[in-house]
């Protein structure tokens, strides 16, 4: 059916038609339907895009912190009754060509999301996801090896706690920022539906009974609590009458969907301290964690929240920020940062954080908060600040719709606005709010008012401390090592071998293949529904002069993407570890004529980013040859800032200055912080890194430049800094001169015909910048890593 034949008022496939607007922000159709016997939303957002997006959505509300709705969603997708496949997820993926697969369980909702080009299989996995959320198996022994269970493999072994779940959040729990966020919504919200943990605290999970987990399911996983997503080009009727014919239809009565428990708001401020886990040995001073969280609002007045996340980044992440020059000067911390959380919950919520910072300081900083605060209401952020960030935050919002995943994204703007009685039509508009802002924020101060406002004096604030402690590890062990001899010991010896028997069957369950008929069961394409002839796009190779010029000519909504790449084939092993840092100082530090903070500025009015990233190449040719390692500078600006977005570049290729050697102490010290936070979380990805070291001279390029042994010098610097520094800054000069230059250089570039035409026309301002030397690559002498070894980490 044409979008021309649906009428409000009228029924299809069970399923009300309550509104249809054209929105000309998305280029889109969009229709909310209701189902008259369930009441359960359908959101569809219909237009060309081939990327067709299916969405199944539930208010999973948690009551405690077992994790039950994150153990649900991994449990669902371990079989249903139509399709009883272990391991779902796996099967479709070995399979499928889609673009997108997944499922996540956030502090409220657990949705089902896909993506897929293919007609065929966009209603294959629609089948599965449907058939698995509404009708899974729920085996005790998926809940056990999913969820958790007492493990004892021999009589001789101890007891201990597993399961899927569990161990992933015992990885979860070692992360101090996670840490932050539960504190903010328990400090702020007590006894609310966000008080909870809704992934799961490790030391409540095995509180969880089956009985308990398959009633969640009862009550949260009912058709009347379910919300439907429709995105893309598929036909809409066709849509309505495959989720009523096979799965609406038979479903007898509707069910109450459950309400949000919004708790008690705080009146007063709070305090919250408590520790987080480090290795014994490891030096305390400069790890506290503080933050403040302040509540600002609510998730209904959304001109209000978008100003405030435009604010977030101007007070918190901008380099031209009047309070973070402020806390930074005053050395509170290694770094200092914030967010605004718009639709978290019903309460909108302004954090801000230190990172790598002492107890002590707890008081200074809400000094310094305050009076810098106070200082920007008097006085105002400044004309240029304001501009560069509300540039910013529309070009973000601007770039969305390009992205691959759009209709990903749209739902998740339309999700919050259904969740919370709010209008989804709104949520996806957005060029009169962006007009209104501009004009409110630049001729009415208007952020300085929500700031007098919302930030200071706010009694709605929870202040956090969240302090190292090398004993925690050892303490959490110990306590569950307790609760497990209690269990053991009450069982008795018949209980004991029952239970090494149950383990031995979940190995063996666990370890057992599915059949061929089970898999069989799964819908798979043919070879028929596949195009034979799919659209694919071909980079088209050309010259600037004597430098490579990549071209995608795509649409990009007047988004103009280029990427500077830089062979780093001329670079020695010793100077590789500062490769990345080097990228990040100079996309921040400013130039000869822009200190740090009016070149953050300037980024921020002309581009929509600046950063930098590394790449290793092998030829198709030759994929056991040597590679090409690339330092990759990425810009993006809208096609009307081009000229100044490019100026910008050049005067950072050609004169960007080190000489303000405090603000790359800075850097340093933020970037250690952040890195030392990535390995606590998430230490696997030092040992992945030397694993490949060990297969190829790509491997041994990201070791160095991204790996352990570029986490070890960045902390031996960090932790040594004013000894090190003549030799460190002396490197970043070598690099510079090893890399900025114009034998080096090879650019792509992706946007509309008309601006890569314009950018050849004047790529000559870009390649003059660079200097001229001889490009002499050489051979890097690696260090030899022994095949096994260990790297110590806290999580």
């Amino acid at each position: 059916m044409h979008m021309t034949d649906f009428h409000i008022g009228s029924t299809y496939s069970g399923f009300l038609l309550q509104r249809l607007e054209n929105i000309v922000e998305i280029d889109s159709t969009v229709l909310l339907f209701t189902h008259e016997k369930l009441g359960a939303p359908v959101l569809a957002i219909k237009n060309s895009d081939p990327n067709k997006t299916f969405c199944v959505a539930f208010q999973t509300l948690p009551e405690d912190s077992t994790g039950v709705a994150h153990i649900l969603e991994h449990c669902v997708l371990m079989g249903s009754k139509k399709y009883p496949v272990k391991d779902v997820f796996g099967e479709i993926h070995k399979g499928g060509i889609m673009t997108f697969l997944n499922a996540m369980t956030g502090s409220d909702t657990t949705f089902y999301p896909f993506a897929t080009r293919n007609l065929q299989e966009y209603f294959n996995i629609m089948d599965v996801y449907c058939d698995v959320v509404f009708q899974p198996l729920l085996l005790s022994s998926t809940f056990e090896q999913e969820g958790w269970h007492y493990h004892k493999e021999s009589p001789d072994q101890p007891i201990e706690y597993q399961g899927v779940v569990f161990n992933e959040m015992k990885g979860a729990f070692s992360d101090p920022i996670r840490a932050i966020f539960h504190h903010t919504f328990s400090g702020l919200l007590p006894g609310s539906t966000y008080a909870h943990e809704s992934g799961g605290d490790p030391r409540r999970i095995p509180n969880l009974t089956y009985e308990q987990f398959v009633d969640f399911h009862r009550r949260f996983y009912h058709p009347s609590n379910a919300t439907f997503f429709f995105y893309g080009d598929a036909d809409l009727a066709e849509e309505l009458a495959f989720i009523q014919d096979r799965f609406l239809a038979a479903v007898d009565e509707p069910a109450p969907r459950p309400r949000i428990n919004d708790g008690s708001l705080i009146s007063q401020p709070s305090l919250v301290e408590d520790t987080y886990g480090v290795q014994k040995g490891t030096g305390l001073a400069g790890k506290t964690f503080l933050a403040v969280s302040s509540a600002v609002g609510d998730i209904f007045d959304r001109q209000r929240n978008t100003a405030f996340q435009i604010i977030a980044q101007i007070l918190y992440n901008s380099d031209a920020s009047p309070l973070k020059k402020a806390v930074l000067e005053a050395g509170l911390c290694k770094d200092f940062g914030g967010i605004f959380l718009a639709n978290t919950c019903p309460t909108s919520i302004m954090m801000t954080y230190l990172i790598g910072s002492e107890p002590h300081h707890r008081e200074r900083f809400r000094d310094v908060y305050d009076e810098a605060l106070a200082r920007i209401v008097a006085e105002g952020l400044g004309h240029d600040l304001i501009l560069s960030e509300v540039n910013k935050f529309e070009f973000g919002v601007r770039e969305d719709l390009t992205k691959a995943q759009r209709g990903l994204d749209l739902i998740s703007k339309a999700l919050p606005a259904i969740k919370h009685g709010m209008d989804p039509f709104d949520a996806l508009r957005f060029e009169e709010l962006l007009r209104k802002i501009r004009t409110l924020a630049l001729e009415q101060g208007y952020f300085e008012e929500l700031i007098a406002a919302h930030l200071l004096d706010n009694p709605s604030t929870v202040e956090i401390i969240l302090r190292p402690d090398p004993e925690k590890m050892t303490t959490a062990v110990q306590e569950e090592r307790q609760r497990l001899s209690g269990h053991e010991n009450s069982l008795a010896p018949d209980e004991k071998e029952q239970l090494v028997l149950r383990t031995r069957q979940l190995i063996e369950l666990q370890n057992r293949p599915n059949d061929p008929d089970t898999l069989n069961l799964l819908p798979r394409l043919k070879i028929g529904d596949l195009n034979p002839r799919p659209s694919y796009h071909r980079v088209r190779p050309e010259q600037l002069d004597s430098t490579l010029l990549l071209v995608n000519e795509l649409p990009t909504n007047a988004i103009v993407y280029l990427d500077f790449g830089f062979d780093c084939s001329m670079v020695p092993a010793d100077l590789l570890p500062w490769l990345d840092l080097f990228g990040t100082i100079i996309t921040e530090i400013g130039t000869d004529t822009k200190d740090y903070i009016q070149f953050a500025r300037e980024l921020g009015m002309y581009t929509g980013g600046f950063n930098n990233s590394f790449s290793t190449y092998l030829h198709r040719d030759n994929p056991q040859g040597p590679c090409r390692p690339i330092a990759w500078f990425h810009l993006k600006a809208l096609s009307s800032f081009l000229d100044p977005a490019l100026s910008l570049v050049e005067e950072v290729f050609s004169g960007v200055s080190l000489k303000n050697r405090r603000r790359i102490k800075e850097i340093v010290l933020r970037e250690f912080a952040w890195a030392e936070h990535s390995v606590h979380s998430e230490g696997y990805s030092l040992a992945a890194s030397r694993v490949f070291a060990q297969l190829s001279s790509s491997g041994l390029y990201n070791e160095y430049v991204t790996g352990a042994t570029a986490y070890l010098q960045l902390k031996e610097l960090a932790q040594n800094y004013d000894r090190l520094e003549s030799d460190f800054l002396a490197g970043l000069e070598q690099l510079r001169y090893l890399l900025l230059c114009r034998q080096a250089l090879i650019v792509t570039i992706t946007g509309s015909a008309e601006d890569i035409v314009r950018f050849q026309a004047r790529a000559g301002g870009v390649t003059d910048s660079l200097h001229d030397h001889s490009y002499t690559p050489v051979e890097p002498v690696f260090q030899t890593f022994a095949p096994a070894q260990g790297l110590c980490t806290s999580s």
